[in-house]
């Protein structure tokens, strides 16, 4: 109890409505002390209260927030960023090859872009599809360089596949079991494709020939060569000069006759040349 007791007397500025009150002493000569710990205790409970304010309010975000990061942590676990890097590097490399190998081959480059339109996936998918990609464009990098397409040379198409007239004259037509590129005697003349040279020399109406053996039961002839600069059984890669543009055998001048035959059967080169 606060025993000592100061009086102290209210008036108005006439002096009339006195008015006298006691309050403690102690709370007189220590009233800035106790205005503190006023001020503290408010200061406290708004605190207080701010706090159950704050923890009813953020356990909703703090729950969804907790839901995202399992869910980020998941997907961390999930994705190996490693491996997915390599084969994402390992897309890029072929495209790049087989890019490279179509402009070698005069054929217009690949455009992989927006290929297929849009493909929705969940981001925890993102080693599987890496791979399958890597792996499907390895394989169609292999069936690009094994498969006869572009030209032998780049010289002026003179005769087509199939019917023609007889070009050394008498009238009449015959079958053309190629395409004809007319050029000047001694120019290279490549390999379509990646193989294996299954015939290199003289053969009858052709002249001097090759004929290379591919993958995917693909062969391709390459006749009235003036030069042949492969042996059977070689190894070629695509673009690889095999011989020399001529005029001999059955020939009414210089150029190469290229064949494609697929299985048993002789095919058109049209749809190789121009891709």
């Amino acid at each position: 109890m606060l025993k000592h007791k100061t009086s102290v007397l209210f008036a108005d500025t006439k002096g009339k409505g006195k008015k006298t009150i006691q309050i403690p002493t102690s709370i007189l000569l220590h009233w800035k002390k106790y205005l503190l710990i006023a001020a503290t205790v408010f200061l406290g409970f708004g605190l207080v209260i701010a706090f159950f304010i704050y923890e009813n309010t953020s356990n909703y975000y703090t729950t969804i927030y907790k839901e995202k990061l399992a869910r980020a942590n998941q997907i961390k676990n999930a994705i190996d960023i490693e491996k997915a890097k390599q084969s994402f590097e390992s897309i890029n490399q072929s495209m790049d090859r087989i890019n490279r190998f179509m402009e070698d081959r005069g054929l217009t480059p690949l455009d992989f872009e927006n290929a297929g339109g849009p493909v929705e996936f969940e981001v925890t998918d993102i080693n599987e599809i890496a791979e399958l990609y890597a792996e499907d464009i390895q394989k169609m990098e292999s069936l690009i360089k094994n498969t006869p397409i572009g030209k032998p040379h780049e010289g002026e198409q003179t005769s087509h596949f199939g019917v023609r007239h007889n070009p050394f004259g008498g009238g009449g037509f015959e079958g053309h079991k190629g395409v004809d590129l007319r050029g000047e005697i001694g120019e290279p003349i490549r390999s379509t494709a990646g193989g294996t040279v299954e015939f290199a020399g003289r053969k009858g109406g052709y002249g001097n020939c090759v004929v290379i053996r591919h993958k995917n039961d693909f062969k391709t002839l390459y006749g009235h060569l003036s030069e042949i600069n492969v042996k059977e059984g070689q190894k070629v890669k695509s673009g690889e000069i095999i011989g020399k543009l001529g005029s001999t055998g059955r020939s009414t001048g210089p150029h190469v006759h290229y064949e494609i035959i697929r299985g048993d059967e002789k095919i058109n080169p049209q749809e190789y040349l121009n891709l």
